[in-house]
């Protein structure tokens, strides 16, 4: 049994695609006002599960933190909201 060597190279790239979006996603927080997962997902056009995952480990990173809650304005739901650390600023 063989893996295609396709398959061995997209899944290497998927690396550096989770670092673009993590790049991405921590800049957006950087320049927006509170924003969610549901803002950040509008605000880039990355799929809601990428965006959990890179604030997943940008939180782990210690470059963001869930700073506070509000509501959302489309879902009328209770949400947290993130922010850059101070170390990252």
């Amino acid at each position: 049994m063989s893996v295609d060597i396709l398959s061995v190279e997209s899944y290497r790239s998927m690396g550096s695609v989770r670092d673009a979006q993590a790049q991405i996603i921590f800049e957006t927080i950087r320049q927006a006002r509170h924003p969610s997962s549901a803002d950040l997902e509008r605000l880039t056009g990355i799929q809601r599960t990428s965006v959990t995952g890179r604030l997943k480990e940008l939180e782990e990173s210690g470059k963001i933190r869930k700073a506070d809650t509000k509501i959302d304005p489309f879902t009328k739901r209770r949400v947290n909201w993130y922010a850059v650390t101070e170390a990252y600023q």
